[in-house]
């Protein structure tokens, strides 16, 4: 009796587990499926945009477009994300791993995101000695992207948002500080989490979950902590390496 008691049991974990994961992967499809038709109709919003910004006159119109192109930009964004989840879920997360400077992956993040910024104050404090870093650069790339635009919304106007790395014993250091509320909720890295109060910010929690998945996949970790006085550092460590020597010219 006790023998088809513990069948019955295994037989219903197993039609359990078998549903949950059909389920993530239909969810996983849909999202994926979604955020392909969207791509294109954005794409082309934010070009009609660029387009007539320049010539639109100062006035109601131009801060019309800016306000189009930036809200187009945040759901491209928010889309990317969602994509590359669904694309991670599915086959894990594949790395093209090559020696970069880490300097020019911060720039192009601070590029990527120069409107929401422009409305903070921002500090790089990159260390004069980095040295190359072997990392998949646009994963890593999309990691500070998510983390800054993360700071943008979640931090007043006119608040300082900082950028710093440095290298200590066989690690680099990568820190986004803010200094903003600083709460960070336990879940904070989960898919699809996201903190109190915040139904009037747009997002649906897949930056921070995506950010953990791609630093650990570069076999580093990813943690909060408070300011010391207020707002929030997210702190990445990553495997220094062994960089080419650069030969001389």
């Amino acid at each position: 009796l006790a023998i088809a008691l513990e069948r019955v049991h295994f037989v219903e974990v197993a039609q359990s587990t078998l549903v949950q994961m059909e389920g993530e992967k239909m969810r996983n499809t849909l999202l994926a499926a979604i955020s392909h038709d969207l791509r294109t109709p954005l794409t082309t919003l934010i070009g009609a945009a660029d387009t007539a910004l320049p010539h639109a006159p100062p006035g109601p119109l131009a801060e019309l477009l800016q306000g189009i192109h930036e809200q187009a930009t945040s759901m491209q964004r928010l889309i990317e994300n969602l994509l590359d989840m669904a694309r991670m879920q599915e086959r894990g997360v594949r790395l093209n791993r090559q020696w970069h400077s880490l300097e020019e992956i911060v720039g192009s993040a601070l590029r990527q995101l120069r409107e929401p910024l422009a409305r903070h104050v921002v500090h790089t404090r990159l260390s004069a000695h980095l040295p190359l870093v072997e990392v998949d650069a646009l994963m890593i790339e999309r990691v500070l992207v998510n983390l800054l635009d993360n700071a943008a919304k979640y931090t007043p106007p006119g608040t300082a948002i900082t950028v710093s790395a440095d290298k200590t014993a066989g690690s680099i250091v990568l820190e986004v500080s803010d200094t903003g509320p600083g709460y960070a909720p336990t879940h904070l890295f989960e898919p699809f989490a996201r903190g109190q109060q915040e139904s009037s910010i747009t997002g649906i929690g897949l930056g921070l979950a995506l950010a953990k998945r791609i630093v650990e996949a570069h076999g580093g970790h990813i943690e909060t902590s408070p300011g010391h006085q207020s707002g929030m550092h997210f702190i990445i460590t990553l495997p220094a390496g062994s960089p080419p020597s650069m030969e001389p010219l």
